[in-house]
């Protein structure tokens, strides 16, 4: 995971979480995870389900609750580099069966050695080397257990006659960038890892060759109004992404600016935005 600079405490993708599609996507992939992990499990067996870049707890909750709605027994860690925001996720969710540990996927495998089920939701893009995360996150499972992932920075998540919103975001805020701060222009030459796209099928190898049963692989689309883009477009590591080498705070503001300006051109409500949804099964 990249280094966080401490200008992002003020740039986090929290507001961006807070968006009830975006809960609606990690729910569901939860709910299909576990309800395979609970079919294939004695009843009463509790469970142990480890959580990588757990965050402030988003999706740390829904796993909480659905195993709580499942009546299935079990304990949750969320692992978590951000020491910041595993204080929050520790106050969110105090009383229930979890705790959370500051490490990365290198950790993952000594923290939660033999889980029954491993999730990493909304961040797999970011990883420059993902056929090594993908044996990380293997090599913590028990055989037969659940590996779910999920990404909206994928080959395919420009949903069909989207582009030209993309196309006109970009635009206009190069252009905002030129108008007001024409010292801070993108770089070239940075290659940041958000940019890397891999398709559903590139995942499913890598998957396969790190010994994964692809169990459940679909695509779900939310929709999106303008509130979000620019809650995305405030994001540190989107900023990153979107406008290399740009700084944070300006970035910003150029990407905040240039949201609404593409949905009023647009006559947009909404933008739709598909997730690539994957649980697989480790090969006993």
């Amino acid at each position: 995971m990249a280094e966080t600079p401490a200008v992002a405490r003020s740039y986090t993708f929290d507001p961006f979480a807070r968006h009830q599609f975006y809960h609606d996507i990690n729910e569901s992939l939860v709910r299909l995870a576990l309800a395979q992990l609970d079919q294939s499990m004695p009843p009463g067996k509790p469970v142990r389900v480890a959580e990588l870049a757990s965050g402030t707890g988003a999706v740390t909750e829904l796993i909480l609750d659905e195993l709580e709605r499942l009546g299935r027994p079990g304990h949750v860690l969320g692992v978590e580099p951000s020491p910041e925001a595993i204080e929050i996720a520790a106050q969110r969710l105090y009383g229930r069966p979890v705790e959370f540990a500051q490490g990365e996927a290198s950790d993952l495998a000594r923290l939660a050695s033999g889980a029954d089920a491993v999730f990493f939701c909304n961040a797999i893009h970011l990883i420059p080397d993902k056929a090594e995360v993908i044996r990380m996150l293997t090599a913590t499972l028990r055989p037969g257990g659940f590996l779910a992932i999920n990404s909206s920075f994928f080959t395919g998540a420009y949903a069909p006659g989207s582009e030209r919103f993309y196309h006109l975001w970009t635009r206009r805020a190069l252009g905002w960038l030129r108008e007001h701060h024409p010292e801070a222009r993108p770089s070239r030459s940075e290659k940041t890892t958000a940019m890397v796209w891999l398709s559903a099928d590139e995942y499913e190898t890598l998957m396969d060759e790190s010994g994964l049963r692809v169990a459940t692989r679909s695509e779900e689309t939310a929709y999106m109004p303008l509130s979000s883009w620019k809650d995305i477009g405030s994001y540190w590591l989107f900023i990153e992404g979107a406008l290399p080498g740009v700084p944070i705070p300006i970035g910003a503001e150029a990407l905040s600016w240039a949201a609404g300006q593409a949905f009023a051109e647009l006559d947009l409500t909404v933008v739709p935005r598909v997730w690539l949804q994957l649980v697989a099964q480790k090969v006993a």
